[in-house]
């Protein structure tokens, strides 16, 4: 029989202590040269034990040792912020930071050892990024701000009172999931606009990548464009179209294992060949790039496309309805046509699509697989003819060479397991 090296509470004691210890050593990192910070490494870890032992009194029966605990450290720490007003220092977050602290040190007494070393993990990101958080918020706009504020009430405020009910044949759509499917679609289009807006102009590889988060037809819109006003460059704003398309490949894997996961394993080994032929470019793009310090200008948009999200949803129900149709009336052939339609507009739709229908009916798992790695070859092949007629030569060179491997190897799984 194993035994414990060291009792639960001298166990979960070393623990509380280490957690006061890393908040500590941030708040005296960041706090030392000020005139009065409120405390270090000794006393965020003196707090965090305080909490502890008042929890594991309060286990004993003696509950209402932790109220009084938490009450009277609260007025402490008022105390102590009117002290440094005095001495005109105005922030909270040393005196929050402090209390929550304490805190932890009780909810580890309750035993909520891995949540509280999770809290422990946000909160020293948090305070540790204090200069980037304050360079960024200079560098928010209204509309952005105004952005924030809408996809706010749309996550919290709308999304939840959506009722949980399916409509159409077999019960295709539930409204609560279109909701989610417009929070998912924003979220991911923020998150591109800030990357791009922030870290997306250091060159032609980073911004493809970053690019390739929002859409990887805009950076081939917006390269290919490039292309022709910067000729000696084409090659390598050719590979970067071929790199955020590589992007799509993730995208692709990841939303498939949300929704059905083993859809999403047998699309692992396809997507990993077409990801791979895609890094083997993106070397030729490091290459080339170190010849040249072009940086690429791509607009971020809107910040929070709602009309996008809109689109996206429509087209989603859209495909779902066509993919039931199209399977009553042509069987796989059907499939087959729909996904290569829907791959030209839109690619998340598709598969998203495709993972449920294989979720609901699971031996057409390979069938549903098959139909989305068509739809990302059919995304492809646009790409390319959009590459051939808005780019320069050298581009389209590239382009078709890199998505001809890309391609030919998508082709190769579908006709060997198909």
């Amino acid at each position: 029989m194993e035994t414990a090296i060291l009792p639960p509470f001298f166990l979960h004691l070393l623990v509380t202590a280490a957690m006061g210890l890393i908040i500590g050593l941030e708040r005296e990192f960041n706090t030392h040269s000020e005139r009065a910070h409120v405390g270090g490494i000794r006393t965020f870890t003196l707090v965090a034990i305080l909490g502890y032992l008042s929890g594991t009194v309060a286990n004993n029966s003696v509950m209402w040792v932790i109220p009084f605990t938490i009450l009277g450290f609260f007025l402490f720490m008022s105390v102590t912020y009117y002290y440094q007003v005095q001495q005109e220092r105005y922030g909270l977050t040393s005196e929050l930071s402090m209390l929550s602290t304490l805190l932890l040190g009780v909810f580890v007494s309750q035993g909520y050892v891995q949540e509280s070393l999770a809290v422990v993990v946000v909160m020293t990101a948090l305070l540790s990024v204090k200069e980037q958080v304050h360079g960024i918020v200079k560098k928010i706009t209204e509309e952005e701000m105004f952005a924030f504020i809408k996809f706010a009430v749309l996550a919290l405020l709308i999304l939840p009172i959506l009722p949980d009910k399916r409509f159409g044949p077999e019960g295709l759509i539930n409204s609560l999931e279109l909701g989610w499917l417009v929070i998912i679609v924003l979220s991911i289009s923020s998150t591109g606009y800030l990357l791009l807006k922030f870290v997306g102009r250091r060159g032609i590889l980073l911004t493809a990548l970053i690019g390739g988060l929002l859409s990887s037809t805009m950076v081939t819109w917006v390269f290919s464009e490039r292309s022709r006003e910067k000729p000696e460059l084409s090659a390598s704003y050719g590979a970067g179209i071929i790199l955020a398309s590589s992007v799509m490949l993730v995208r692709a894997f990841a939303l498939s294992a949300v929704f059905y996961q083993p859809v999403a394993r047998l699309l692992a080994v396809p997507l990993s060949v077409l990801l791979l032929l895609n890094l083997l470019i993106a070397f030729r793009v490091y290459r080339l790039q170190k010849q040249s310090g072009e940086t690429p200008l791509l607009n971020p948009g809107n910040p929070l496309d709602i009309r996008n999200a809109t689109v996206f949803t429509l087209i989603y129900t859209g495909i779902t309805f066509g993919m039931y149709y199209a399977r009553q009336w042509s069987g796989q052939a059907g499939a087959y046509l729909t996904g290569a339609i829907s791959g030209i507009a839109d690619i998340d739709a598709i598969i998203i699509s495709s993972a449920k229908w294989a979720a609901a009916d699971n031996e057409q798992t390979r069938l549903a697989s098959s139909v989305i790695v068509l739809a990302i070859l059919s995304n492809t092949v646009f790409k390319a003819v959009l590459s051939f007629v808005r780019g320069s030569g050298e581009l389209a060179k590239t382009v078709i060479a890199g998505f001809g491997l890309i391609l030919a190897a998508g082709l190769a799984w579908l006709f060997l397991f198909v």
